[in-house]
């Protein structure tokens, strides 16, 4: 069976080699094997945070989207969409917090990636508030 290559950065000048490497090819630092694998999982979560984070960024886009075409009343089940994406958003946002919350690493990447998933938090919370007043303007134009 063969294992898995992770990736991480060197611990002596920070360019990304894998955890089978006994010394950097790049400043030639010698790699603790230990220190290297654990590194190499954390980069793995890293990355894979990356990547969540992504898709959720683009998951709240989609809701916002939907959201913007049930101002358009001829469009049918678009209202279905908005309210498909907006549960997703919200399990996928908690699936994040709770997956990579509470990850501890100093990655540029992982920063960017839980910057997006409060970015889909804040246009969850703006979509929900966006929601409700669309429903009673319309329910206002309708009566009318």
């Amino acid at each position: 069976m063969q294992t898995q290559l992770n990736t991480f950065p060197c611990p002596n000048c920070n360019e990304i080699i894998n955890d089978t490497s006994d010394k950097c090819r790049f400043c030639s630092a010698p790699i603790d094997r230990q220190a290297a694998t654990a590194a190499g999982e954390i980069q793995s979560k890293v990355n894979q945070a990356c990547s969540d984070a992504s898709f959720l960024r683009i998951a709240a886009v989609t809701m916002w989207i939907f959201l913007g075409l049930q101002v358009i009343p001829f469009i049918p089940l678009v209202g279905w969409g908005f309210i498909a994406t907006f549960f997703v958003v919200i399990v996928l946002i908690i699936r994040w917090m709770v997956k990579f919350g509470g990850l501890q690493t100093n990655d540029k990447d992982f920063q960017q990636a839980k910057r997006s998933a409060i970015l889909a938090v804040i246009l969850w919370l703006a979509a929900l508030v966006g929601f409700i007043i669309l429903s009673t303007l319309q329910k206002m134009i309708f009566r009318l």
